[in-house]
């Protein structure tokens, strides 16, 4: 990966190594969850949600929760997740994260059929639409005036989360002997403080999520809460940022694996790991690195939003 000179406090390489696709520790194939382990996925059928979803099955997941707008792409995943994992029990249910009814129905759907929740990845998320200026280019909105889809964003991307931890936080605690852990993608963007990369309505909407993490954590006893950075991720999203304003800039970025999250994140909730939780992490650091400075990690608060005074 060629690199994008981010200022080090974003935390581009908080780890010497860096990984752009599972291995290792981070290939689920190589994690072995608990025999009665269940997984909620939203924003399941496309992207990092889609690969997602495939790495909790490779990692032998017992049940899995997945949960998108579009039944048929429910549908085909779901025959995708039984030929990895034969044994796999799925829920599969439309759901709009934008709907409180949808996702309280979806709650209440998981513990009508598993009864417990070891792990819930709030991953449903959107970024503005292209405008087209006079020169009929399309181009990634700069700036307020610029970006009318703001409010778009921020139902889907923030409210979407909060209404999913609002109604699945409950049932991670009735689970006390799984990890108790609650994921939300958020995005390297959540360091900016200008839109001249990605929009503002989706800068506004990643740094809340990192804050709404380090609350969950703190005012629900139990929940590991995670703020979970997917990568440089080519998905459907992004596949023309590179005919945007940036050009080559989004060429050279977007080359992780589209699976880099979902190993990650079976290697983040497969047991507690109370060390990161409320923290935001990013999918491409190397875990041994991260597991060799835990105590470093929460004796210095790293990895956590604060004021410089």
């Amino acid at each position: 990966m060629s690199d994008p000179g981010f200022p080090d406090h974003w935390g581009w390489k908080f780890t010497k190594n860096i990984h752009t696709k599972p291995e290792g520790p981070t290939d689920p194939t190589s994690i072995k969850l608990h025999s009665n382990f269940v997984v909620l996925v939203t924003g399941a059928v496309k992207g990092v949600g889609y690969n997602i979803a495939l790495s909790y099955a490779k990692a032998g997941a017992k049940g899995i929760v997945i949960a998108s707008r579009t039944q048929s792409d429910l549908d085909k995943l779901a025959t995708e997740l039984e030929t990895i994992n034969p044994g796999i029990s799925i829920l599969s249910q439309r759901c709009d994260t934008t709907k409180d009814s949808d996702v309280e129905q979806l709650a209440k759907a998981t513990k009508d059929k598993f009864g417990r929740l070891d792990a819930a990845i709030a991953n449903a998320g959107i970024i503005s639409k292209y405008i087209t200026k006079s020169d009929g280019k399309e181009y990634m909105p700069v700036g307020i005036f610029e970006d009318p889809d703001l409010p778009r964003v921020i139902e889907t991307n923030l409210l979407g989360s909060w209404r999913v931890a609002r109604s699945f936080i409950s049932l991670l605690q009735a689970t006390p002997d799984g990890p108790q852990a609650f994921a939300v993608i958020t995005s390297v963007a959540s360091h900016m403080t200008d839109s001249q990369f990605t929009p503002v309505a989706y800068v506004l909407s990643k740094i809340a999520i990192n804050r709404m993490v380090e609350c969950i954590k703190n005012d629900h006893e139990g929940i590991g809460a995670f703020a979970v950075h997917p990568g440089a991720v080519l998905t459907v999203q992004t596949e023309r940022h590179h005919e945007t304003q940036l050009g080559s800039v989004w060429t050279d970025l977007l080359i992780d694996d589209p699976g880099l999250c979902g190993g990650f994140l079976t290697w983040l909730t497969k047991e507690k790991k109370p060390w990161l939780s409320e923290r935001y992490v990013s999918s491409n650091w190397d875990v041994e690195e991260l597991e060799a400075r835990k105590d470093e990690i929460v004796e210095k608060d790293l990895l956590m939003f604060r004021m410089n005074v």
